[in-house]
């Protein structure tokens, strides 16, 4: 485990780009790798609910990956966190979920974080957040930020289980 601290991400990423733009705007993009793919959808009789299934839903960022709110918590010494929607789509309530995180650049080549976070109970149908904050990392233009829910014993259905992200620091 590394033990840089997410709260300090702000200052390297507003001090590089201070230092690389006078003027214009930074945009930060958070893109989801899954190719875009047509989805079948099964008729509901046709439905089967697995006894264990667990599936990343989303991340997102609080406060939200925006240039200025990035420089206001820098110049403000607060962090920025890092939250993972996690979905319980089986039919039994899970114990002890571990959530994986790991941020990287050169397609995982150089890993700056990884992290596990952990959910008590998960319910079928109920959707936790959790939260990895407190971490800091180097800047890059571009990061790779993989999302996993490590699979319960007997769970069969595992291509929901984990995200990839590319999170990407350019100018409009």
């Amino acid at each position: 485990m590394l033990s840089w601290k997410w709260s300090n991400v702000a200052t390297f990423v507003a001090l590089a780009l201070a230092t690389i733009i006078s003027s214009g705007c930074i945009k930060v993009q958070l893109v989801d790798r899954a190719a875009s793919a047509i989805r079948v959808t099964r008729a509901p009789k046709e439905e089967r609910v697995e006894e264990h299934d667990l599936a990343v839903l989303a991340v997102g960022f609080d406060p939200p990956l925006e240039y200025e709110e990035i420089v206001a918590r820098a110049n403000r010494e607060e962090g920025i966190a890092l939250l993972v929607a996690v979905e319980n789509t089986g039919a039994n309530t899970e114990q002890d979920v571990t959530v994986e995180v790991e941020l990287s650049r050169d397609n995982g080549e150089t890993v700056f974080l990884q992290k596990e976070g952990t959910i008590e109970t998960i319910a079928p149908g109920e959707i936790k957040i959790v939260q990895f904050k407190d971490t800091q990392i180097p800047f890059s233009y571009a990061y790779l930020l993989q999302v996993r829910v490590v699979p319960m014993a007997g769970e069969t259905r595992l291509g929901d289980n984990q995200k990839s992200y590319d999170l990407l620091i350019t100018q409009p």
